[in-house]
């Protein structure tokens, strides 16, 4: 009773899709936070670049 199978099952590629989709949201939300801090470390030096300036 041995059944060879051509190609894959539904089932597989929605469990390989999930992994995938998995694991975008992990490395985004690893990601966000150091964007948040390198975001506002820049727009703090932005701000005392502009305070230098004279007029």
């Amino acid at each position: 009773m041995n059944k060879f199978r051509k190609g894959q099952s539904t089932l597989e590629y929605v469990i390989i899709l999930a992994a995938v989709v998995g694991a975008i949201i992990a490395v985004g939300v690893l990601i966000k936070g150091n964007l948040n801090t390198s975001y506002t470390a820049l727009g703090d030096k932005m701000e005392n670049k502009v305070g230098e300036v004279k007029f």
